[in-house]
């Protein structure tokens, strides 16, 4: 009976013992959870400042880009400035272009630009020359007189050259002449041949008058007109060439013309300036028998310049159109 209580003191001893062996460890085990909470929140702690950290350096970032912001805006703001300074410049540049392109078209081609309002001209060039016939020129002879039936034979067709017909001086400076034979007339003037005809033929008619004129005398337009012009008297102007050519207008340059003149075998060039008055006084006013006149053309800066313009222009906006998008 006594080993049931023994029995008894020796299991509450090992409980006891397991309890404490119990206590101990778990004692230990909570001070290692409570080591290791610590070390975390140590590391929570080392993540918090390094977040706070992040932070600062995101609101730095944050603010150098509000900073970069506001100098993209400036320079955008530049652009926009400098884009409106250069399309006013192209804008002035373009009506400029115009204006002078408009000025070179005119400028040359006025007449008498030199000459004042209401002003009288003197000592004009008078037309102290005759004409003179030559091998090659075709003749008209008409005749005249008292007796139509008699005069008519002398009026017949003789030489055609084109839809002309007259009596054409030969290469020996001769024409054929119905009574008088062979006539040697090269070097005479109209006024001589005239009276030279009304005096012989005075034995067959009554009476005779006699007109004598040149129907293939001409003068040559080149350059900015192109034109052959017939003589027909021999009071023939620069001026009078040019009007029936249809004028100079805007094609030619009025202060730069030349004039070809043949003379004993030799050709002689002199220049003529339209805008001034000089040209009144010049022996070249009027114009002699196969007169090549020389009109300087204007150069076509109107057309070119405009092509230009438009492929600059066009250009330009391209541009300018790529810059506003890429400001925008």
């Amino acid at each position: 009976m006594q080993q049931a209580p023994n029995l008894k003191k020796e299991e509450r001893r090992k409980l006891k013992a397991e309890g404490q062996e119990w206590s101990v460890a778990a004692g230990c085990g909570l001070k290692v959870e409570s080591s290791g909470l610590k070390v975390e929140s140590s590391r929570l702690k080392v993540e918090s400042s390094r977040l706070k950290v992040e932070g600062l350096r995101f609101k730095v970032e944050s603010s150098r880009l509000k900073v970069e912001g506001l100098r993209l805006k400036v320079e955008s703001s530049r652009l926009k400035v400098q884009c409106s300074m250069y399309k006013a410049s192209i804008l002035c540049c373009f009506i400029m272009l115009l204006f002078f392109s408009s000025c070179t078209s005119t400028k040359n081609t006025n007449y008498f630009q030199g000459i004042k309002n209401d002003t009288t001209i003197t000592n004009l060039v008078s037309k102290d020359f005759e004409p003179k016939i030559q091998k090659g020129d075709l003749l008209s002879i008409t005749v005249a007189s008292l007796s139509p039936e008699n005069t008519a034979i002398y009026n017949a067709p003789q030489n055609i050259q084109g839809t002309a017909t007259g009596y054409l001086v030969d290469k020996d400076g001769n024409i054929n002449f119905f009574k008088l034979d062979t006539l040697h007339v090269e070097g005479m003037t109209r006024k001589e041949l005239k009276e030279r005809l009304e005096k012989d033929l005075t034995p067959y008619l009554a009476q005779t008058v006699v007109a004598v004129g040149f129907l293939n005398r001409h003068v040559t337009m080149i350059g900015a007109l192109s034109s052959v012009l017939p003589m027909p008297n021999d009071n023939m102007t620069i001026f009078d060439a040019l009007a029936s050519a249809g004028g100079i207008g805007d094609k030619g340059m009025t202060d730069n013309v030349l004039v070809i003149r043949e003379k004993d075998n030799s050709k002689e060039f002199k220049k003529l300036d339209l805008t001034d008055e000089s040209i009144f006084h010049s022996p070249y006013f009027y114009l002699q028998p196969n007169d090549i006149i020389y009109i300087k053309p204007v150069k076509k800066k109107t057309e070119n310049t405009t092509r230009i313009i438009s492929y600059v222009t066009a250009g330009i906006s391209f541009v300018f159109l790529i810059i506003d998008r890429i400001i925008k």
